[in-house]
């Protein structure tokens, strides 16, 4: 009977072990995966496709690299809670972090809506200002979504 029961244990210690290794390469590959499609579309990272209208500084650079490791972090918890129940405050708080911060560090410019509803004149003198502002709002989001993830995983005793 104890043999059976510190059999148990170890399997399950064992699955664990293997949930989390599997979860940290998902995260870290997610996280650079992300990053290279946004550095790409956004032309943070130079390539034939896309051209950027702006020159890109330090905000563009550490936005990106911020956003991209938050989500993969996030996509890495989604993966490791598969068991947990499902929390849309935190899928709904994720995405709208990341929308965030894909304005951030997106050339304002080149973002067609934003042209189309404000114009030229109007990204450059009212939305360019908020970026950095943006940015500060998409990295808190993104850090609540992680923590109440680690939270809800850690109280449903995954962790």
């Amino acid at each position: 009977m104890k043999n059976k029961s510190k059999k148990e244990t170890k399997e399950k210690q064992l699955r664990h072990k293997r949930n989390a290794i599997i979860t940290f390469f998902i995260a870290v590959g997610t996280a650079a995966i992300l990053y290279v499609v946004f550095g790409a579309v956004t032309a943070i990272i130079p390539n034939p496709f896309f051209t950027r209208m702006t020159q890109v500084g330090w905000l563009e650079q550490s936005s990106l690299l911020i956003t991209s490791s938050l989500l993969g972090t996030y996509i890495g918890l989604l993966y490791y809670g598969r068991i947990a129940s499902k929390n849309k405050v935190c899928n709904a708080t994720a995405a709208s972090g990341g929308i965030f911060g894909f304005l951030t560090f997106g050339c304002s410019i080149c973002n067609k809506i934003l042209v189309f509803f404000l114009g030229i004149a109007g990204v450059l003198t009212y939305f360019e200002p908020l970026r950095p502002l943006l940015g500060i709002l998409s990295i808190g989001l993104l850090l609540f979504a992680v923590l109440a993830k680690a939270r809800i995983l850690s109280v449903t005793r995954i962790l």
